[in-house]
Formats: structure tokens, C-alpha cells, sequence
């Protein structure tokens, strides 16, 4: 089975190249290989997710199949859209390989001698709310697990739920406007808008929330939270790392994202993937370490299947069900119930969009449907907004459903690391949703009344 798993983990990587390859040349013929490959690794992994992922996914591709069989729909038309989802799938699969480059170059053991030194250790939460805020940029929902672990080598001492749940919430920062999330791919790909077009607002409404998170600190507690003391003394004196090439990497990251998105026609979407595939490999070859770099590379291949088989079969089927729905008139039908539903009134759809995210996920239903199901039926004309505030909106609905909901991939993993129950985390993000929610939709639709979005 291992043996298995591991092809599997290299026909992910199959996928992801042959739809990049697709972008440039060959598209139509290239676009029902990899929907077919795409269909084969849905089938493969769907007996290995939770049982409420395979109910959903099961249910949505039904659906899916019923819509497009009512539209006699082109059979290989159909088959297609088991890949309409593949360009974010790709952002999955790619953008890690700029973390395990990160781990190869000893990145992360310079940035923790770093902080030992630092007089900066005695402060563990601002430390972890500022690396969170940083690396998570880039990094996703592995800087969580990364900040833990500097934690416990660096600072002195801290209590490891109230950190890892500072980390959770600064991890909220970034999912609101970061090119490097998948949620912002799926919004932008949903909307069929730029990256340029949320990117300031995006990181306006970030910093918002980021004060949000500032405020609600003090009041975090929770029973019987383990105080952890590292009483090692390490002595990096004499230490050759250092963290400047650190810095360098994710600087220049950053500065070709934006300079590609500036000067090409491609989506921001497109440029991550293709960055996360050669960036770290150059400076790898520029640092000789390719052949270390390229053996973890092959290594975090042939795990990969065990880690994405939950995204490739919410994403695939999910995919498929949004390219189906398309084909009906369901998006006209749920955007007039939404707009009576609000009276007509921006603001008020904004928080019901809001609210109706977080109840679904905290039901189990992942984001992704969400978005797909209820972002891609949204018709911007009909509340009288652009595309950019619909995009921005979805953006915070998933944002904050993450926060709260016990099944989101975020609070499982601070839950994870903390080895306490997620619902421990979604009950201290109760008070601090909802302030969320109201402040983070009254300054949206501030922006939308003076014509900033």
C-alpha cells in the first residue's frame, strides 16, 4: 500500500505538470489528460478521507453528473471538469516545495539560533504573532507547525495553547490577501478577477483584523494550559549561520511575484505555481545544494499523496460540481433568494454571505464548497457591486469560518500540535469571530460606498 501511495504522491506531481504545460501549448489536448488523471487520484483517495468528506464529495459529483446529463452536456466536456479545479490543486502541490528548499538550506535552524540569541525570546507571543504573520505568507498552513517549533527551541517560556491559538489567528492575516493561499486563488479564479484588483484592500482589511487579534489577546485562557519552560542554554556563539540569505529568499519571492504580475498577462495564480516550481530549484543550484534540494524534493514527492488526499478529493469534486452548476440557472435563482433575503441592502448581504460560510463549515462543509457552491452562484450585478468586492468578500467569509469551525485544516493543526480538542479552539474564537464579522463587513462596505472596491 505504501508502494501505492507513493506513485500516487508522483502522479499528483504528473497532474500538476501537465496542466502548467497546458497553459502554453497544446490546451484542449492536454486538458482531458489531465481531467482524466485528475478523475483516477478522486477515485483512488476517496477511501481514505473522513466519512463526512466522502459523503459530501459523493453527493456534490452526483449532482454534478445529474446537471450535466439534464443539459446532455458533451461527454468529454464533462469529464473535463473532474479538472477545473486542477490550477489550485497545483498551488498545493508546488508552493511546498518552497518550504522543504527552506528546510534543505538550514534556513530554519539559522532563524532559531537567531532568536536565541535575541533579547526578542522573552516575548514568545509578539515573536509568534510577527513569524506567523511573515512566513505564513509564503509558507500556509505549514508555518503553524514551523512557528511551534521555533518556539519550543527558542523562547524561554510561554504556555502552548495560547501561543499556538495567537499563531491560529495570525494565521487568519494571511489567508484575507496572500497570492500564496489557495483560498485567494479560488476567489480570483471564482470571480475571474486580478490579484492587483484586491491586493491593497485585501491587506487593509488584514491589518483590521490583525488589530482585532491584538485586542482580543489578553483575553485569551484556557484551563489547564500547558506551561512550557525550555531551560536549555545553547550556545550558538561562534555560529556561522546566518539569516540574511533567509531574508533574501523570501524578499525576492515577493518581488518577483509582483514584478511578473506587473509585466505579464498571467494570473497571479499561475505565476505562484511556476515560482514554487523553479524559485527555490535556482537558488538551489546558485547555493550548490541542488542535490541535496532535488533527493527532500524527491523524498516530499512520494509522500505527497497521504498529505493532499483530502484537497484532491474536496477540490476535484467540488470542481466538477461548479463547472455543472454553471450550466444551470441556479446562480440567478440563489442570488435573487440572497437579495430578498437582504432587502435589497449591501451591508446586510454582506454579514448574511458571512454568516451562511461559517454555519456550513461548522457543520463539517469544507470552504471550498462553500465558495464554489454559494461565491460561484453570486451574480456582482445584481447587488449592484463589482466582482473585486464579491472576491473580497468570500475572501473574509472563508477567513473567519476557518476560525471558528472545529474541522477547518487550521484549528485541527493548532489543535493537533497542542494535542487538545479543536473545539477548545472554536470556543475562544467565538467573541472574537463576531466582532470580526461586524467590524471587517462595516469597513467592506465603507470601501464599496466610496468606490475603493
Amino acid at each position: 500500500m505504501k508502494q501505492f501511495h507513493k506513485w500516487l504522491g508522483i502522479t499528483c506531481y504528473i497532474t500538476a505538470a501537465i496542466y502548467l504545460l497546458s497553459l502554453f501549448s497544446f490546451k484542449q489536448g492536454l486538458e482531458i489528460v489531465y481531467s482524466l488523471l485528475a478523475l483516477l487520484l478522486f477515485v483512488v483517495a476517496i477511501p481514505f478521507v473522513r466519512r463526512m468528506t466522502q459523503i459530501v464529495s459523493i453527493v456534490l459529483v452526483l449532482a454534478g453528473v445529474y446537471f450535466f446529463y439534464s443539459k446532455q452536456m458533451n461527454v468529454f466536456y464533462a469529464v473535463s471538469g473532474f479538472g477545473h479545479n486542477i490550477n489550485l490543486l497545483t498551488l498545493f502541490i508546488l508552493v511546498p516545495l518552497i518550504g522543504v528548499y527552506i528546510s534543505t538550506a538550514g534556513y530554519l535552524t539559522a532563524l532559531k539560533e537567531y532568536l536565541e540569541q535575541s533579547t526578542q525570546k522573552k516575548h514568545p507571543y509578539r515573536l509568534s504573532f510577527m513569524l506567523t504573520a511573515l512566513m505564513g505568507a509564503v509558507l500556509n498552513i505549514g508555518s503553524m507547525a514551523i512557528v511551534n517549533r521555533i518556539a519550543e527551541g527558542s523562547f524561554q517560556s510561554f504556555y502552548r495553547t495560547k501561543l499556538l491559538l495567537v499563531v491560529l489567528r495570525t494565521f487568519g492575516f494571511c489567508m484575507i490577501w496572500s497570492p500564496y493561499f489557495v483560498n485567494v486563488g479560488l476567489v480570483l479564479f471564482v470571480f475571474n478577477v486580478g490579484w492587483k484588483e484586491i491586493a491593497g484592500v485585501g491587506f487593509i482589511i488584514g491589518l483590521l483584523y490583525l488589530c482585532i487579534c491584538f485586542f482580543f489577546f489578553k483575553g485569551i485562557h484556557f484551563s489547564h494550559d500547558v506551561h512550557y519552560n525550555n531551560e536549555e542554554n545553547n550556545d550558538f556563539s561562534g555560529t556561522k549561520h546566518t539569516i540574511r540569505p533567509f531574508v533574501f529568499f523570501f524578499v525576492g519571492l515577493f518581488v518577483l511575484s509582483f514584478f511578473f504580475d506587473a509585466v505579464t498577462n498571467l494570473p497571479m495564480l499561475t505565476i505562484v505555481c511556476l515560482l514554487g516550481l523553479f524559485y527555490p530549484l535556482v537558488w538551489a543550484v546558485l547555493t550548490k545544494q541542488w542535490i541535496d534540494y532535488i533527493h527532500d524534493v524527491i523524498e516530499f514527492m512520494l509522500q505527497s499523496f497521504s498529505r493532499l488526499k483530502n484537497e484532491l478529493v474536496i477540490f476535484i469534486s467540488a470542481g466538477f460540481f461548479g463547472r455543472a452548476l454553471a450550466e444551470t440557472n441556479a446562480g440567478q435563482v440563489i442570488s435573487q433568494s440572497i437579495y430578498d433575503w437582504s432587502l435589497g441592502s449591501v451591508f446586510m448581504m454582506s454579514v448574511l454571505v458571512i454568516v451562511l460560510s461559517i454555519l456550513l463549515a461548522l457543520i463539517g462543509i469544507h470552504p471550498v464548497v462553500i465558495v464554489i457552491g454559494i461565491g460561484g452562484s453570486l451574480s456582482p450585478s445584481v447587488f449592484g457591486v463589482s466582482a473585486a468586492y464579491m472576491a473580497m468578500l468570500l475572501l473574509v467569509a472563508w477567513t473567519l469560518a476557518t476560525q471558528l469551525s472545529p474541522f477547518s485544516g487550521s484549528v485541527l493543526m493548532a489543535s493537533s500540535l497542542a494535542k487538545r480538542s479543536p473545539v477548545d479552539f472554536s470556543k475562544q474564537n467565538i467573541a472574537f469571530v463576531a466582532t470580526s464579522v461586524v467590524l471587517l463587513s462595516i469597513v467592506l462596505y465603507g470601501l464599496h460606498r466610496f468606490t475603493l472596491i
